[in-house]
């Protein structure tokens, strides 16, 4: 732009610069292996057991994990009330559950922190586990959580008939979101009907 009085010539900061679009990744199954080796590394720990079961068969975020209070958890109706979530316990997430219990109480017998999940820096608080050390009990995965989170709605979308508002209530996802995993098993899902 040509300023009359001063002839000085402006240019926009912005020029040259293009608008990028957000690439959205389509969510992929575990393999086999992974699967496996996460099964045998939850057996080493019962605090990684109790996540591998809520993250990999509840589906819930790392930050639903961290922050689960022990009165959500009724293991005697075998149910998990989670904020707007109330499904049933299954037995894997049930024993893993009990058995983490029974370690918490033996390694901090007068913890009342209130979570679920307590670590040496937690048990004489009421405060949750902090990410650190999330991410580290979590380490001996070959995935992450939200890999396993990943895998458990992939499994479910199809058993669903690929609907997304099935999706989006079961987990509480986004409209977006839950149309990201049935794109993702559509194709999967239309091979396997028959005509």
């Amino acid at each position: 732009m040509l300023s009359c009085t001063e002839r000085l010539i402006f240019s926009s900061p912005m020029r040259g610069i293009k608008g990028g679009r957000l690439t959205t990744t389509i969510p992929s199954p575990l393999t086999a292996e992974e699967v496996a080796e996460v099964a045998q590394a939850a057996q080493q720990d019962p605090a990684l057991r109790v996540v591998v079961a809520l993250s990999g068969i509840h589906a819930l975020a790392a930050h639903q994990i961290r922050t689960l209070l022990l009165d959500q958890v009724d293991l005697a109706g075998c149910r998990l009330e989670l904020e707007s979530l109330n499904r049933p316990l299954d037995e894997y997430t049930a024993e893993a559950i009990t058995n983490y219990l029974d370690y918490r109480r033996s390694r901090w017998p007068s913890s009342t922190n209130p979570h679920l999940l307590i670590s040496r820096n937690t048990a004489t608080t009421t405060t949750a586990v902090g990410t650190f050390r999330q991410d580290k009990l979590v380490k001996p995965l070959p995935v992450g959580l939200d890999r396993l989170r990943q895998d458990r709605i992939l499994e479910e979308a199809p058993a669903s008939g690929a609907d997304p508002l099935h999706l989006a209530h079961v987990f509480s996802l986004g409209a977006k979101t839950s149309l990201r995993y049935t794109t993702a098993v559509a194709p999967s899902a239309a091979e396997h009907e028959t005509p």
